[in-house]
Parts: C-alpha cells; sequence; structure tokens
C-alpha cells in the first residue's frame, strides 16, 4: 500500500519572510536581550529598540549586504540606548530593569534563583566587561564583531571577557564559600 501525502494548498498559509521582515524575525528578540543586559528597564529598551529597528529599516538598502548584521545591529542599538539613557534621565526616569527573564528566554534548564544571582554578579562587574561577555556568551559574537560594537580592538574585546569571567569565577567561588560557611546548599 503506498501512502499519498496531500500536496500542501496554494495560497493557505503565508510564505516564510523574506528582507527586512526575516531580519527583523531574526534579530529582534536578540536585540531586546542585549538592550536589557545594558540595563535598560521596560520603557528604555522599548525607546532604543524602536530607534535600533528604525535605523536598520532605514539603512535596509546597505545594511542587507552587511557581512555582520548582528554586529551592526548591535553598534547602532549601544547608540541609541546611550541617546535614550540620557534622554531618560534628564526626564528624571529610572532605569533599573525588574525582570530577567529575557536574557535566557530559550534556557528552559536555567532556574530563576540561577539567573538571579548570574544578574547580580554581572551588575557587579565592569560595564564594559559585562557587555563583552554577553556579547561573546549570550550572542555567540566572534572578538571582531564584539569590538566593533564596542569600539575596541579584537584582542581588547578577547580580554575583557577573560577578565569578566574570571570575575565571575571568583564571585561565584566566594558566594559557595560563603554559602558553606552558613550551612547552607551549594
Amino acid at each position: 500500500m503506498t501512502v499519498v501525502e496531500p500536496a500542501p494548498s496554494e495560497g493557505c498559509g503565508r510564505p516564510p519572510p523574506e528582507g527586512f521582515e526575516a531580519f527583523f524575525m531574526q534579530y529582534e528578540p536578540r536585540l531586546r536581550r542585549y538592550l536589557y543586559v545594558l540595563g535598560a528597564r521596560e520603557s528604555l529598551l522599548e525607546d532604543a529598540a524602536q530607534m535600533t529597528l528604525e535605523e536598520a529599516f532605514r539603512s535596509w538598502s546597505s545594511l542587507h549586504h552587511h557581512p555582520r548584521q548582528d554586529a551592526w545591529l548591535f553598534t547602532v542599538a549601544r547608540q541609541r540606548y546611550a541617546t535614550a539613557y540620557k534622554e531618560h534621565l534628564r526626564i528624571g526616569e529610572p532605569t533599573d530593569p525588574v525582570l530577567f527573564d529575557r536574557i535566557h528566554q530559550d534556557d528552559a534548564t536555567a532556574g530563576c534563583d540561577q539567573r538571579l544571582d548570574l544578574l547580580a554578579m554581572l551588575r557587579r562587574i565592569p560595564e564594559q566587561q559585562c557587555e563583552a561577555l554577553v556579547l561573546r556568551r549570550f550572542f555567540d559574537l566572534p572578538y571582531e564583531a564584539i569590538g566593533e560594537v564596542m569600539g575596541v580592538r579584537p584582542s581588547s574585546a578577547r580580554s575583557l571577557v577573560c577578565r569578566a569571567l574570571a570575575s565571575l569565577t571568583r564571585m561565584h567561588d566566594e558566594d559557595e564559600d560563603k554559602d558553606k560557611e552558613e550551612g547552607g546548599c551549594t
């Protein structure tokens, strides 16, 4: 007996996204997570993301040929974030984030406590180290792209990531030692 697959109906469903729509669908969640890690709370994140995506849309004729679209996007996002941050400070709005789930939205195994601990540790390391580490570990950018986003040499980006990892390791070890002294679980 031969099983015949039904032919897909023409006109049913939507064609796969192309061009800027595909770019938007791929990078918009990553852009928001990146801005969140920089410290953006909801309204600041929205402003910076909106400005960045508008710039991407205006620049699409050259951006769609760019070899590292993610690096371009994060570079522009960093600039727009600085602009939005200054404006929010000028009008007196706080900019501390409240939620952390966006960073690990694809990681179902990471517990809430672990994410909060990681956020607390990321907030304790220098800003440049934090940004470099996030770009490398969460967004898997090569050091050349991280350097482009942050305006530093690739070797400096690598150094920032290494120092951030060393700081986080040290903090984690100190926290474990503290838990053991207090008789808590590790």
